[in-house]
């Protein structure tokens, strides 16, 4: 396959490869081997253990079962998309959230095949209990590699803190938590496509579907597995979750909270997957969250910011929120763009442009093996990676259709969102990013409209 690089672009990746070449053997002499699962040290990047956190989860659980959205990615962000359907938006979000995520025939197709499998997302137990080893490790690495033969990425295992259980289900009924152990499955989106894509063009949608009909196959299967060897299991999927996916995903040590607005980011996969969750009471051994750095590198690279099309992504410092420590975004701009995008299927386009979305290519795990453990040379890193163009659309790995649903007929749109790399645009400064605390969401069960206020919510930040 032909390589799509000018003589500049060569150039900087060969001084790149040598100096990180250089650089790597003299840290191999300083260093061992660097652990991604070991216990998060003091620059932990998440503060779930806040009482607040419990309040600020259950109305967020009336947000997006049905909603055909990111399940467990962005609680308040998803949210808003499920609120979007009753009014809180306007008219073009209510007009459009139903549609927005399965525009293209493809997302529809694999939606509606997604949808069919809430149906056994929990069953009857065996009432037999099959017999298992005494050694809890052995159980989760079976159990793992489990998931891995039905193709997922990422396994990790946690135990469920009460606060990861939504307070209610989309009707506003209580749930009660069941289960004390978390299998969580990472799902590639894919690479290739993404390198072809703008982010939130036509095959965006596509690519989520495709990660949630696949995790949700998976995790479906390995639920229903675990039923028969007679321990209870229920799957939690984008079309049905009794679970908040963010915090298990980091206490199983299978990432940390990024600059992406409430998303977390894979060392290996970066924000370029989809998660499902099977919870279950089958005694396993437990795996520890992670600490890469990702904290100090999000603080010192401002991509995604920079790339975001609707200014939704924090530039400033982490803050404090519902009990949390996180990078604020702007919640409502970024529903209202991804929901009513003219020339696209929502928006993935900070995944797209993450220096963490990379191929897994030699040069690639070098890079990775340096941001980890040498943190000065990250500022050198971020830079390689707009000098070296990545984030620009590259046609060869094109094949997909750009076509769009729209009362029930499939049509070309009229324009297709075709972006590269905004390296001049500049940073605004005093942006203020709209908070929605907990006391201004809508109770459980809700299905009246409740306007955001975003005026009032711009105060409430402008106070902080």
């Amino acid at each position: 396959m032909p390589v799509d690089l000018t003589i500049p672009e060569i150039t900087v990746l060969l001084f790149g490869s040598l100096l990180g070449t250089l650089l790597t053997a003299v840290a191999l002499r300083r260093a061992g081997p660097v652990s991604l699962n070991t216990p998060a040290d003091d620059r932990t990047c998440f503060v779930f253990c806040d009482t607040e956190l419990v309040d600020a989860t259950g109305p967020a659980s009336v947000l997006a079962q049905q909603a055909g959205s990111d399940a467990g990615d962005h609680w308040q962000d998803l949210r808003a998309v499920f609120r979007a359907r009753f009014g809180d938006l306007g008219p073009k979000p209510q007009q459009e959230v139903r549609r927005f995520a399965t525009k293209h025939p493809l997302s529809m197709a694999m939606g509606k095949v997604t949808q069919t499998q809430a149906t056994v997302h929990d069953g009857d137990v065996a009432s037999d209990i099959a017999p298992l080893p005494e050694d809890l490790q052995e159980v989760a690495d079976h159990i793992k590699a489990t998931c891995y033969f039905l193709d997922a990425d990422v396994v990790g295992i946690c135990e469920i803190p009460d606060f990861a259980w939504y307070s209610h289900d989309i009707d506003g009924n209580p749930i009660t938590p069941i289960h004390k152990y978390a299998i969580v499955l990472l799902i590639d989106q894919g690479f290739e496509t993404m390198e072809a894509s703008s982010g939130d063009d036509w095959i965006s949608g596509a690519q989520s579907f495709r990660a949630y009909l696949k995790g949700s196959t998976i995790a479906c299967t390995v639920a229903g597995y675990i039923r028969e060897l007679g321990y209870p299991a229920r799957a939690h999927t984008n079309s049905d979750s009794e679970v908040l996916h963010n915090p298990l995903t980091i206490l199983a040590g299978l990432g940390e909270l990024s600059r992406i607005g409430e998303v977390v980011l894979n060392p290996f996969l970066g924000p370029r997957f989809k998660t499902a969750v099977i919870t279950t009471d089958l005694p396993m051994a437990v795996d520890q969250p992670i600490d890469f750095g990702l904290q100090d590198f999000c603080g010192k690279c401002r991509k995604c910011a920079r790339e975001c099309p609707c200014g939704a992504i924090s530039f400033g410092d982490k803050v404090m929120f519902n009990g949390y420590e996180m990078w604020k975004p702007d919640v409502e701009a970024c529903t209202r763009y991804r929901v009513t995008n003219p020339n696209g299927s929502a928006c993935g386009r900070c995944m797209k442009m993450c220096p963490f979305n990379k191929k897994g290519l030699m040069q690639h795990r070098l890079a990775l093996w340096v941001a980890i453990r040498m943190a000065p040379l990250r500022k050198l890193l971020i830079w390689l990676d707009d000098a070296l163009g990545y984030g620009k659309r590259n046609p060869l790995w094109k094949w997909w259709l750009d076509l769009e649903i729209r009362d029930g007929k499939v049509f070309c749109p009229a324009n297709t969102n075709q972006r590269d790399l905004q390296l001049k645009r500049p940073i605004p400064k005093n942006k203020i990013i709209p908070i929605y605390p907990v006391e201004t969401i809508p109770p459980p069960g809700s299905h009246e409209a409740h306007p955001l206020d975003r005026q009032d919510a711009q105060a409430r930040a402008a106070k902080k």
